[in-house]
């Protein structure tokens, strides 16, 4: 049976803090993807569950996300070809982002970050002998569809970047990595700050915005064409 999401949520779980500095690029996320009805089922309260392992790296894009997600979500029969889907990618991608920046600004690091991602499903309406070929088509479909519509992101405005994004130099308070490339914001080097204040490579977060109007790290929007 194929079923589509209807509400989802990500939170973080357990993080152990420390000290001691830790490359951002080596930090493990420990993403739990549970899946359950949206509306309780007395002999079935829960329907699946699934643990993968990535670098954080991998949350840098949805395109990304999806190519680690899909191939388990399949196996669960999720829908991936919906709004609620491309909002499930961006929310897990802005929990761990936001996660991440959090305890760095704290002076905190850590190893591995588990996130939990809960999604609410319901079976989709569907007769049984179209079943096979429709389950067939909708994971075939749901890659084309995220490629041909850049997985869910539109490309900032090109005056709106000039004007809003300021070439800065790195300060003592402001060192640590490119979320974009995950190397190093070294100080005294220019960098590109944001309105929301994050700042990146200037090369870096160009071409990121020449494909996602967001924030790779608070998801701030930037205005589109």
């Amino acid at each position: 049976m194929e079923f589509k999401i209807v509400a989802h949520q990500s939170h973080p779980l357990q993080i152990m803090l420390h000290h001691r500095q830790i490359p951002t690029g080596s930090i493990q996320i420990v993403l739990t993807v549970n899946v359950s009805y949206i509306t309780p089922i007395a002999d079935n309260p829960f329907f699946s569950q699934k643990t993968l392992f990535l670098l954080l790296g991998r949350l840098q894009s949805p395109r990304c996300l999806h190519q680690i997600l899909s191939p388990k979500l399949a196996e669960m029969g999720i829908d991936m070809s919906s709004d609620e889907y491309k909002g499930v990618l961006q929310d897990i991608i802005k929990c761990g982002f936001g996660t991440v920046h959090g305890m760095l600004d704290q002076g905190y690091y850590c190893h591995a970050l588990q996130l939990h991602s809960n999604m609410f499903v319901e079976p989709m309406a569907m007769a049984m002998s179209d079943l096979e070929s429709s389950m067939t088509g909708a994971l075939a479909e749901s890659g084309r569809e995220f490629e041909d519509n850049n997985y869910g992101m539109l490309p900032a405005n090109k005056v709106s970047v000039e004007k809003m994004v300021k070439r800065v130099i790195v300060e003592d308070g402001e060192k640590g990595d490119c979320m974009v490339c995950l190397d190093e914001l070294g100080v005294g080097f220019y960098a590109s700050r944001l309105p929301c204040s994050h700042i990146f490579h200037g090369d870096c977060i160009g071409k990121w915005l020449d494909q996602s109007h967001y924030c790779p790290i608070c998801r701030f929007e930037m205005p589109t064409d």
